[in-house]
């Protein structure tokens, strides 16, 4: 008759349940939930996407500037742009480190000249 301690089972579940728990973590990574935001681009920003507006998915919590980041990667033109820009949330201005929320409506609106 087998010995229930040399049983594949017994050693299986002793060995797995002596594994630290961390070992696993790594298919159980948290992924941030998702929000929508609406993207305005004005002067020449309009002109190098060819498109006033946009619909932008993006981690709950990102920043203004992580929102251009996404952007200047696909753009990557826009990137020559960031320095001289300002941002808004709502209809306000706000700093680039200013967390974005859904339903949000972002603007990126580069400098203006006239006189």
């Amino acid at each position: 008759m087998p010995n229930p301690e040399h049983s594949p089972h017994a050693a299986g579940g002793a060995l797995l349940a002596a594994r630290p728990t961390t070992e696993y973590n790594f298919c159980m990574r948290e992924v941030a939930p998702m929000i929508r935001v609406k993207v305005l681009f004005f002067g020449r920003l309009r002109e190098l996407l060819s498109k006033a507006e946009d619909q932008a998915e993006i981690a709950d919590g990102a920043t203004l500037a992580s929102l251009f980041e996404l952007y200047a990667r696909k753009y990557p033109q826009l990137a020559n742009f960031r320095t001289s820009l300002v941002a808004s949330r709502n209809q306000e201005f706000a700093a680039w480190d200013t967390q974005l929320g859904a339903g949000d409506e972002i603007a990126f609106l580069p400098p203006v000249s006239g006189g």
